[in-house]
């Protein structure tokens, strides 16, 4: 009996260390290629989750990494990168989102003037300073009460108009 056991200790030991060093090295693997997609991409992919996914800071963190770090930084003003990272870090979500904004070329606030120039050159002049307001306003969607409760005034207009509406025929 105990030959069968010891034949088979030796084959379970190593398929185990073969395990545990494959889970180790996954983590490692994950980064790895990275460097290929280019800056520009990063950051738009940075911007995507501040603005749909502001509880995912570490993601957001990470492709702002990610984009200082790419071989191919064309199209991105990389000095408003390192400057977004750093407001990243400061937990100023709003500053960070208009940074990198700029830092692939768009000014927020102003207007289109050419649609056709999305993926055009770094603008020659400095973006205008957003509107306090622009800063000021948060993507947080209303939740529990006060989101009950601007339903009802919602129902309430819309009712309100209804009636109106038939009191005027």
């Amino acid at each position: 009996m105990k030959r069968p056991v010891r034949g088979l200790v030796l084959p379970a030991a190593v398929w185990l260390a073969v395990l545990v060093l494959v889970a180790m090295a996954s983590p490692a693997l994950a980064h790895e290629g990275e460097e290929a997609v280019p800056a520009r991409t990063q950051v738009q992919v940075a911007v995507a989750i501040l603005r749909t996914q502001p509880e995912q800071v570490d993601l957001a963190a990470d492709r702002i990494n990610d984009a200082t770090e790419a071989k191919d930084k064309q199209g991105v003003d990389v000095d408003r990168v390192e400057q977004a990272k750093k407001t990243l870090e400061a937990g100023d979500m709003a500053a960070t989102e208009l940074l990198l904004e700029q830092a692939l070329g768009s000014c927020p606030g102003e207007p289109v003037t050419n649609p056709s120039r999305i993926r055009g050159k770094l603008p020659l002049k400095a973006c205008p300073a957003p509107a306090p307001h622009e800063l000021a306003v948060g993507r947080v969607r209303p939740q529990g009460a006060t989101r009950a409760s601007l339903l009802a005034i919602g129902a309430l207009l819309v009712l309100g108009g209804l009636l109106l509406t038939r009191r005027v025929r």
